[in-house]
């Protein structure tokens, strides 16, 4: 599969920033409240830096292994036959991931602004948006996003700073009231939420840079800033209680702002910030599980595959969304810890092993695997 043009440092760092808001922009406040109560900030602060010191690791990885994408690096890692097992899973996981939040989309529409549209429709919807954008290429998408950009910052802008007047800081005491304990048990769940192992696929498409690592880190902090500010907010207008009840509380927040009023339930603005994250998201996603499997299955055009594929996605997300209960405890208890399998371990593992081979290993199996690839 021929590679495509190479995206800039600056690009890399916005899709990272799209990446990081994508899904938890509107659900995670819940769940880090539920867990840490008012000091749900400092559990956002610490799940952050998680995320940041995953991203190290990857950064790692893509810098030594630059023109490899995570697929690559188990063949690299662990030979062909066990490569492509690793291979394989790291696809599933992506895959599924993408479902689950295809799935979101359409649980989030149904209940809080369509509720008498069948869920079957929009999630069509969404998918033939996704298809064409992963047929259109990673270059075009990509472009897509640097136009968005401005327009998303405007609109976050536009959402958070009439949020500030309205906090009452009385909502965030006593603070440390329960202890660490569930501020570092709400931080790794919430950690679980950002999935950054995606963007290793993305990686080798981006130019060569000196500042290519520095922008991955950079797009986690600025998303993890903004994740920090809606849960600030959050909980200073809403107050823990009422934050931890609610399905999407970023959303009953946007609600709550009055400015003057005359400038009130401003929640749609919310709605499109989250629909366009979590779509850029998606077909982030989607397009990683297409390049590693056409890469697992030397397949030289990934176009062919897109269409069924993402019709798959529906009847995958409708399976995993039976009802509202069961995918609510499937996230907030089972989630994180299956996804650090993919984030944190297996990464681990293999950047382990690349290093203890050596560069000169690892050159070796590549050159002995491109051998009998070419005979």
């Amino acid at each position: 599969m021929m590679k495509p043009d190479t995206l800039s440092v600056r690009t890399f760092t916005i899709l990272v920033i799209f990446f990081m808001i994508g899904t938890s922009i509107l659900i995670t406040p819940a769940g880090l409240t539920l867990v840490a109560k008012q000091d749900a900030w400092l559990a956002a602060i610490v799940g952050i830096g998680l995320n940041i010191l995953s991203v190290l690791i990857y950064v790692s990885l893509g810098n030594r292994y630059g023109d490899k994408t995570l697929i690559e690096m188990c063949h690299l890692a662990f030979g062909k036959w066990i490569g492509n097992v690793f291979g394989l899973c790291f696809i599933a996981f992506f895959y599924l991931l993408t479902s689950l939040m295809i799935g979101d989309l359409g649980f989030f529409l149904t209940t809080q602004t369509l509720p008498e549209t069948p869920i079957e429709i929009l999630l069509i919807i969404f998918v033939i948006i996704v298809i064409f954008a992963v047929r259109a290429g990673m270059i075009v998408y990509s472009r897509a996003v640097q136009i968005f950009f401005p327009i998303l910052f405007f609109m976050l802008c536009f959402l958070i700073i009439p949020i500030f007047p309205q906090i009452d800081f009385i909502d965030f005491e006593p603070i440390l009231e329960y202890g660490f304990k569930p501020i570092i048990k709400a931080g790794f769940s919430f950690s679980g939420f950002q999935e950054m192992i995606v963007l290793l696929m993305i990686y080798p498409y981006v130019a060569k840079s000196a500042k290519k690592g520095r922008g991955f880190v950079w797009g986690t902090v600025i998303g993890g800033f903004v994740l920090i500010i809606i849960t600030v907010g959050c909980i200073g207008v809403m107050g823990a209680a009422v934050t931890a009840n609610q399905l999407f509380p970023a959303y009953v927040l946007a609600k709550n702002i009055n400015i003057g009023h005359f400038l009130e339930r401003i929640e749609g603005i919310m709605m499109f910030i989250w629909i366009l994250s979590i779509v850029m998201k998606i077909v982030l996603t989607f397009d990683a599980s297409l390049i590693g499997l056409c890469q697992l299955f030397k397949l030289k055009d990934p176009k062919p595959y897109v269409i069924p594929m993402g019709f798959g996605l529906i009847a995958l997300a409708l399976l995993c969304y039976t009802n509202t209960i069961s995918i609510n405890d499937f996230l907030t208890k089972n989630w994180t810890p299956f996804a650090t399998i993919f984030t944190i371990f297996v990464p681990l593992f293999i950047l382990g092993i690349l290093l203890f081979r050596g560069p000169g290993a690892s050159r070796n199996k590549q050159e002995n695997t491109t051998e009998n690839e070419q005979a």
